[in-house]
């Protein structure tokens, strides 16, 4: 490998800049009006399988890498020149991302590398329009509009199918004004009209623009305006129209500008499908621009992001058809799966309903076959009338052939029961029934009679019993009372337990106050001869006396200590305390204020000493002591009232005052009284304690006795129960026990009666009926003979009879003339059926005429739409694509997928195979990689665009590979990097992507002022 093989094969804006020193290590730069685009190190040691990649970068990368600026070092790139390098290291080395991109390639892939091949091939044949035309021709044509199934299939099995010129109108020439190549959009105005984003509304785009900010802010927005305003539509939000002048446009034509505005003209946009896309001028019945510019210009990521993201082939296959033939396709094809399902269940039901047609017309045929033998109906019906009128019949009658017979069948049927429940009765004929109802009735009326009066006798009976049970009661209740009269006492029982309580509760009062009253230092106070109100206003007055002349001492005693020095006067008090401390002091030995020891008399006599020397000190003393006196005097006085306050509290609890108005004397004389009569009534409480015990003992009891004297006050009111009244009760026990013996003998009188009643009673049943439930058996007779009698009421609605008929004769004669009708009936349906027959046979042979026509149409379009699925079928259309678009597509993909393990790919049985390099072992496309299916999809969008002759040379990108990984996505930037600088194509690309964003700006900031970059942001309000 030389230098010269290398020069041979580099396109002209390559250039080798120097080699290594040993001439294995090329370097090489591409360039793009001037501006460095690219910088390659190619190593040519062919031969050299043993790659040490770290220490080759080092070595041969670095130092120029470092060197370079700004973004040229993101377009760096080593290419290893080998032709038998094991796959493994191959694959290590292209994944590699220091430094710079790497690729291994043999010469003959790096010359294909380096040289971008234009497309010399024209726009695809659109399928759908020769759909459109087959369908039209077949009067189709609702198959490829918005009509509803449920009108449109109808109406073409009807041969009413709406017309293309009633679906839309259509224009018979394109306007050639819309004949111009659209070079790239200038600019881009939104009036307020449009969506609420993008907040920015006006761009001037440059020959690569890049559209960058996050979700929300209006990407896809602005990628939809420039979409609407050249194709008059969006794919995504189909018939979303905007309204007119809200998009304004400038393109380059030809180098000139030329203004644009979004308005929904079908004309004008069917023109562009027509000199962009070379679509039909006249088989357009609709604006499709905007699915040809998606398929051709405008690349579908959401198609694309399904065959990213999709590992099911059924699946890959569809969203595939939707990138390489356009979402159209899809539609149509549909719509024609659709029109074709629902007519071929027409069909169905056409072929059912005729067939069924044709049975019932072959079993109304077999039906007059059987009818050919009838009878005539009028002459039976004439028989019929007749035996009616033989009959007496007087129910409803038909008068002609003709009229409703229901209602005789329901008379017919109603006198027939009643008939049959007369027969299987016990007379035979109405004069029976009349005899035998009338001699139970009067049977009855003797029964009740009878009846009545041993009911009378019965009550009698009754009566007595209970007066006596009555009587019974009352003696026993009289006896009850006689055994209190059999001892006197006994009637204490009722006030006894009361009066023990009453007894019991006096003497612990009494007890309670003569023990309080001992409490009390009284012993100066009851033996007063005054009042409590008088002493307590004597001493009251003492105390008021005392307490004066208190007062009056401290005064004179202070005037007194006032006169003296301070000093002195605390001395005499000192002095004086000392004295009284001294003689209330038993035993003292020391001074107790110096501590100096002394016997109790010298103390005395010391105090005795000083105190006498002064005549103020005696002074002091005196009124001292007169003080200590009148309180003490006080202090007694004061006790003394409370004492006399709790006495008179005391006696007031127990006496009433006006017993208080007396002597204190006289008050302790009662309470020696009290004292007396408590040992009285302590002797009294245990006498009563003994009647009661005793009363006990001999079977009396209190509640026993209540309940006795309650019944007996309620029962008698005028007889007191008390000893005393011991006759009136003897006396009234001798009438109740007469009253007694005279209602038994009433009763033996009655019984004898009531035994007489009986035997005329059974005398009158005479064995016949039950001597309990005769009256019930006789009751039921009459019930039963007056239902006869009803029956014979009921019957003569229907027949009229004597009564001496006898019944079963005219039930013999009902069932002739119900034989005569049924006849006359059947003969009559079967008229009827003869009829009905001929009537179904018109019908069958009417709605057959109808569904022939519609059957064949329902035919005819089955064969079409079959064809168009079979003839253009998903698999074939999507094969004959790839196999026209083969080479381009797996060239473009082998140049953006990575890392580079496949050579070609090809298209067969409904799937896309691809080829590993090397083994061109096959690889199906639900098991590549996510980015790898990514590229595919791009390289068919890409392959698509580049054989456009006459179209817009812009290529649209809405976050096209946002799922993509990073190799694939500088693969995918590189080649639309020489799409820019090979072909006139404009390029707008979107993406929310920061990483993404920043990649592609690397990748095209070369282009400087031809560079566009537009930062959407979005103001929260």
């Amino acid at each position: 490998m030389t230098t010269e093989n290398i020069q041979e094969i580099l396109p002209s804006d390559f250039t080798i800049t120097s080699n290594s020193e040993n001439g294995m290590q090329l370097y090489l730069s591409q360039r793009y009006k001037d501006n460095m685009i690219a910088k390659y190190v190619f190593d040519i040691d062919y031969e050299n399988q043993d790659i040490n990649l770290n220490d080759f970068q080092e070595k041969y990368l670095s130092k120029d890498y470092f060197n370079s600026e700004g973004n040229l070092q993101w377009n760096y790139y080593l290419i290893f020149l080998r032709d038998k390098l094991p796959i493994e290291i191959k694959r290590d080395i292209e994944k590699d991302e220091t430094y710079a991109r790497k690729f291994v390639f043999t010469l003959n892939e790096l010359k294909d590398y380096l040289n971008y091949e234009k497309a010399t091939s024209v726009a695809e044949e659109n399928v759908v329009e020769k759909w459109k035309a087959q369908l039209i021709e077949a009067d189709l044509q609702e198959v490829f509009s918005n009509e509803n199934y449920t009108d449109a299939v109808p109406r073409y099995l009807d041969n009413k199918s709406k017309k293309v010129e009633e679906l839309q109108p259509i224009d018979s020439k394109p306007d050639e004004t819309q004949d111009f190549i659209l070079d790239e959009v200038l600019s881009l105005g939104l009036n307020d009209d449009y969506r609420d984003f993008p907040e920015k509304r006006n761009f001037d785009f440059g020959k690569v623009n890049l559209i960058t900010g996050p979700n929300g802010v209006g990407k896809t927005s602005l990628m939809e305006a420039i979409e609407l305003v050249i194709t008059g539509n969006n794919v995504r939000n189909e018939n979303n129209f905007p309204p007119p002048g809200a998009i304004k446009a400038k393109y380059g034509v030809n180098l000139d500008e030329q203004p644009d505005s979004y308005v929904n003209s079908i004309p004008k946009f069917k023109a562009r499908n027509y000199y962009w896309y070379n679509t039909s001028y006249t088989k357009q019945r609709f604006n499709t621009l905007h699915h040809s510019f998606n398929r051709y210009n405008f690349y579908n990521s959401d198609s694309a992001y399904h065959l990213s993201n999709n590992a099911s082939s059924n699946e890959l296959t569809s969203y595939l058809t939707a990138i390489a033939l356009g979402t159209e396709f899809g539609a149509i094809r549909d719509r024609i799966i659709g029109f074709r399902d629902r007519i071929s269940k027409e069909l169905d039901k056409f072929n059912n309903n005729i067939l069924r047609e044709e049975e019932l017309k072959d079993e109304a045929n077999k039906q007059k076959e059987r009818l050919k033998k009838i009878s005539d109906p009028d002459a039976i019906f004439q028989k019929y009338l007749t035996e009616a009128k033989d009959l007496k019949w007087s129910g409803f009658l038909p008068k002609t052939l003709d009229d409703e017979t229901k209602k005789f069948e329901e008379d017919y049927s109603t006198a027939y029961s009643l008939l049959s429940s007369i027969v299987h009765s016990k007379v035979v004929k109405e004069s029976d029934a009349l005899k035998k109802l009338s001699n139970l009735e009067t049977l009855k009326y003797e029964l009740q009679n009878q009846a009545i009066k041993k009911k009378g006798f019965n009550d009698k009976i009754k009566v007595h019993q209970n007066s006596i049970i009555d009587k019974e009661g009352d003696l026993k209740l009289i006896n009850n009372a006689l055994h209190y009269f059999s001892d006197a006492k006994s009637f204490r029982i009722e006030t006894i337990d009361e009066e023990i309580k009453t007894l019991e509760r006096t003497l612990t009062k009494t007890e309670k106050f003569l023990a309080e009253i001992a409490a009390l230092e009284i012993t100066d106070i009851n033996s007063s001869y005054f009042t409590i109100k008088e002493l307590r206003k004597s001493q009251n007055e003492i105390l008021i006396s005392k307490n004066a002349e208190l007062e009056r001492s401290r005064k004179q005693l202070k005037v007194l200590k006032n006169a003296l020095d301070k000093i002195k006067s605390l001395m005499v008090d000192i002095k004086y305390y000392g004295r009284e401390y001294v003689e209330a002091k038993e035993e003292i030995d020391a001074c107790p204020l110096c501590e100096t020891p002394h016997t109790k008399e010298e103390l005395k006599a010391k105090v005795q000493t000083k105190y006498e020397d002064k005549e103020s000190a005696k002074s002091i003393e005196i009124f001292n002591k007169n003080i200590s006196q009148l309180e003490d005097e006080i202090s007694k006085i004061t006790r003394k009232l409370n004492q006399l306050k709790d006495y008179e509290e005391l006696l007031k609890s127990y006496y009433i005052e006006d017993e208080l108005e007396t002597k204190l004397s006289e008050i302790k004389i009662l309470l020696n009284n009290e004292s007396s009569q408590l040992d009285e009534s302590k002797t009294k409480l245990d006498e009563l304690k003994s009647l009661s015990l005793d009363l006990k003992l001999g079977g009396y009891d209190l509640d026993d006795f209540l309940r006795l004297k309650d019944s007996i006050t309620s029962k008698y009111s005028d007889l007191i129960f008390k000893a005393e009244n011991k006759s009136g009760y003897e006396t009234l026990k001798n009438e109740i026990e007469k009253n007694i013996d005279n209602d038994r003998k009433k009763i033996e009188i009655e019984k004898e009666q009531l035994a007489k009643l009986e035997g005329q009673t059974q005398e009158l049943l005479n064995d016949k009926y039950n001597s309990e439930r005769y009256i019930e058996e006789i009751d039921f007779e009459i019930r039963e003979y007056q239902s006869y009698c009803d029956y014979f009421s009921k019957l003569k609605t229907y027949i009229d009879f004597s009564f001496e008929d006898f019944i079963i004769e005219i039930r013999h004669s009902l069932e002739r003339l119900n034989k005569t009708f049924e006849s006359f009936k059947e003969q009559k349906v079967k008229f009827e059926q003869l009829n009905l027959a001929n009537k179904l046979i018109k019908e069958a042979e009417v709605k057959i005429e109808n569904l022939l026509p519609k059957k064949e149409r329902a035919k005819s379009a089955l064969k079409i739409l079959n064809e168009i699925l079979v003839e253009d079928s998903e698999e074939k259309v999507l094969g004959s694509f790839f196999k026209k678009n083969e080479n381009e597509i797996s060239e473009i993909f082998t140049s953006i997928h990575s890392p580079k393990e496949f050579s070609r790919l090809s298209f067969g049985s409904n799937k896309i195979v691809l080829y590993k390099k090397g083994t061109d072992t096959e690889v199906p496309i639900s098991q590549i990689s996510t980015g790898q299916r990514s590229a595919l999809a791009l390289s068919i969008f890409l392959a698509l665009n580049k054989k456009l002759a006459k179209g817009p040379n812009v290529i649209i990108f809405d976050d096209p590979v946002t799922y993509t990984d990073d190799l694939n996505i500088l693969s995918f930037l590189d080649y639309l990097r020489s799409i820019v600088i090979n072909e006139s194509r404009q390029i707008i690309f979107a993406t929310a992507s920061n990483k993404i964003a920043n990649l592609f700006e690397k990748k095209f900031d070369f282009l400087n002022s031809d560079f566009k970059r537009f930062e959407l942001t979005r103001t929260d309000k």
